[in-house]
C-alpha cells in the first residue's frame, strides 16, 4: 500500500514539475524569476512611501523619463488639459505643436510663470503654485511623452450658465462673513504689515497645495459638503472686503484658528497655523496681503 502511495506522489511531481498541473506551460516561455524573501522585504518601505516623497528623494537626480512626471500631471493638470492630455477647459497637451517643438526655457517659463493672456495660473512655488522647479522638469518629460502619439478627440464640456447673484434687498442686513468652525480672535499678525510678493512665494510652498495655484483651483475634498477645498481667488464674497483691514481680519480667522468643513467626514482640514506656532506672524501677515492682492484689481504681485 505504501509503495503505490509513494507512486503517486512521483507522479504527481513530475506532472508538476513539466509544467501540466494545474496548467499546461509552454516550454519556449522563460521562468518568472522570484526575488528572494530578503529582496522582497526592501520592497515594502518603498511602496508604502507617498509619490510626493519618493519624489523628493530624487530631488537631485536628473530627469529621464516622464514616469514621475505622470503622477504630477494626474494630480494637477488633468481638470484642464484632460486626463490623456486631450485638453478639456484647455487647450491640449497630447500632440501639441508647442510643446513638440518648443525648447526646456521656453515650456518651462509657460508651466512657471503662467500665462497673462489665458487662464493659465502659475505653477512654481515662488509665483504661488504647488511645484518646484524639479517637479516642473518632470511634467514637462511626461508631456514629451504625449507627443507623436494616437489623436483623441477634444472634449467640448457644455457651457455653464452661472445662476446670478441675488441682489440685497434694499435695507436688507448684510450677510455675516464666513467664519471658521474653530472660534478665536485674531493674531498679533495684524498689526504687521505684510509683503504681498513675500506671500506669494510662501502661499506657493504652504498653501496651493490645497487651493491650487495662485488660489484658483481648490482640490477635490471628499466627505465635505462642498465636495472640494474652498478657491481663494475669487474668495468666498463674504470674506472679501472694500476695507483691507476687515478683509484681513477674516482671512486672519482662518489662518489662525484652522476650520472643519461642514460634511459627514471631510478629508481635507484647514490647519490651524498660528495656533499650532506652524507659522511666525510675519509669515501669516504676508500671506493675508498675498490674499487680498489676488482679490484686487491688480491681480497676482509682478514676476
Amino acid at each position: 500500500m505504501t509503495s503505490r502511495i509513494n507512486a503517486i506522489l512521483l507522479g504527481m511531481l513530475l506532472l508538476a514539475s513539466n509544467g501540466c498541473y494545474p496548467n499546461p506551460q509552454p516550454s519556449a516561455l522563460t521562468p518568472i524569476p522570484t526575488l528572494a524573501p530578503e529582496a522582497q522585504g526592501t520592497l515594502n518601505p518603498v511602496l508604502a512611501v507617498p509619490t510626493e516623497e519618493v519624489i523628493s528623494s530624487v530631488a537631485d537626480e536628473p530627469v529621464s523619463d516622464g514616469s514621475l512626471g505622470a503622477h504630477l500631471f494626474q494630480k494637477n493638470c488633468t481638470p484642464c488639459h484632460g486626463i490623456e492630455g486631450q485638453g478639456v477647459d484647455a487647450p491640449p497637451l497630447r500632440n501639441n505643436d508647442f510643446v513638440a517643438t518648443g525648447d526646456q526655457p521656453e515650456i518651462f517659463a509657460t508651466v512657471a510663470d503662467g500665462r497673462q493672456d489665458t487662464e493659465m495660473p502659475a505653477w512654481l512655488q515662488k509665483n504661488g503654485g504647488p511645484l518646484t522647479s524639479k517637479q516642473i522638469d518632470y511634467v514637462i518629460a511626461y508631456l514629451g511623452t504625449l507627443q507623436g502619439v494616437s489623436h483623441m478627440p477634444t472634449s467640448t464640456p457644455p457651457a455653464e450658465v452661472e445662476s446670478p447673484e441675488p441682489t440685497p434687498a434694499p435695507g436688507a442686513p448684510t450677510p455675516e462673513p464666513a467664519r471658521p468652525s474653530i472660534s478665536g480672535d485674531t493674531g498679533e499678525a495684524l498689526t504687521l504689515t505684510g509683503d504681498a510678493g513675500t506671500g506669494q512665494a510662501a502661499f506657493g510652498e504652504i498653501c496651493a497645495a490645497c487651493h491650487g495655484p495662485e488660489g484658483v483651483q481648490g482640490i477635490p475634498n471628499p466627505g465635505s459638503d462642498d465636495g472640494a477645498v474652498p478657491e481663494l481667488n475669487p474668495i468666498d464674497p463674504t470674506i472679501a472686503n472694500a476695507d483691507p483691514a476687515i478683509f484681513g481680519v477674516n482671512v486672519d480667522l482662518f489662518i489662525e484658528h484652522g476650520s472643519v468643513p461642514e460634511g459627514p467626514a471631510p478629508r481635507i482640514m484647514m490647519p490651524t497655523f498660528g495656533d499650532s506656532g506652524t507659522l511666525t506672524n510675519q509669515q501669516i501677515a504676508d500671506l493675508i496681503a498675498y490674499v487680498i492682492h489676488l482679490n484686487s484689481d491688480s491681480g497676482s504681485p509682478p514676476r
